[in-house]
């Protein structure tokens, strides 16, 4: 419901809790799902007042939870003797641990089995799970990589040449020359150092870069800016980019200045 709001405003909320007034023959209610708890606080106060709600926190789904979720739709997709028993206990205490999220357990399940399938394994294992779970991660780091804008990509093709040179972690200052200097190759609009910055921090919310704030005491504050990506899939798919394809097997001209 808050996309909802987000999209078109308060005022379909407001007509949709007031629209009984105008109604004879039936009565509507409204049942509203939100992520965010605090959703209600940014209403108009017209429209808080319609509500009149009452709210109902779901928490998330602890391990045990989960081994009954994942017990009762393995029930139905596994033969029997086909997962080791600790398996559905691993994959339920993972995904308790990051987000208590039942479609990430069995997403998680459904992987594991499809690695010991395609090793011909008639039995899926730990060893499996732990795979998935590093399968799943690195493929939800390649999305989101894939869909950055341009101009973060190139920000984030600079760290990644910096460090393939060896060339210790960037500066703000350095990674600004770096991202100028690739954009110069692509014919890429250069942006200022300020929205470069602003870019770099978006990056580290999104856990592709870590960007720490160094002082220098008198010459002031920098960021430390290193990937906190795997390298290799990390390159390859911003390569895939029609631009940054560019740069394939590209040297920096740039030297950094802190080592």
């Amino acid at each position: 419901i808050d996309k909802l709001v987000s999209k078109s405003g308060d005022d379909v909320l407001y007509h949709l809790c007031r629209i009984n007034d105008d109604l004879k023959n039936a009565k509507v209610s409204v049942i509203g799902i939100s992520n965010d708890l605090k959703f209600t606080e940014f209403l108009d106060p017209r429209v808080k007042s319609s509500l009149s709600e009452e709210k109902m926190v779901f928490p998330p789904y602890n391990a045990e939870q989960l081994r009954d979720i994942l017990g009762q739709r393995s029930a139905l997709a596994f033969e029997d003797k086909s997962l080791e028993p600790s398996v559905i206990p691993l994959c339920a205490a993972l995904a308790a641990q990051e987000h208590g999220d039942a479609r990430r357990a069995l997403d998680m399940l459904r992987v594991a089995a499809e690695i010991a399938e395609r090793n011909h394994l008639p039995v899926v294992t730990d060893s499996d799970v732990v795979k998935a779970k590093n399968k799943i991660e690195l493929d939800c780091v390649t999305e989101a990589i894939r869909t950055l804008p341009l101009q973060s990509k190139m920000i984030l093709m600079g760290v990644l040449l910096t460090e393939e040179r060896g060339l210790g972690k960037l500066t703000t200052g350095d990674l600004y020359e770096t991202y100028k200097e690739l954009c110069e190759c692509t014919t890429t609009t250069i942006l200022t150092q300020r929205r470069v910055t602003d870019l770099v921090s978006e990056l580290d919310m999104l856990g592709l870069v870590h960007a720490r704030v160094k002082s220098f005491g008198r010459g002031g504050r920098t960021k430390e800016i290193e990937l906190s990506v795997p390298s290799m899939e990390a390159k390859r798919v911003i390569e895939e980019d029609e631009t940054l394809g560019q740069l394939k097997n590209y040297k920096l001209r740039f030297q950094t200045t802190l080592m």
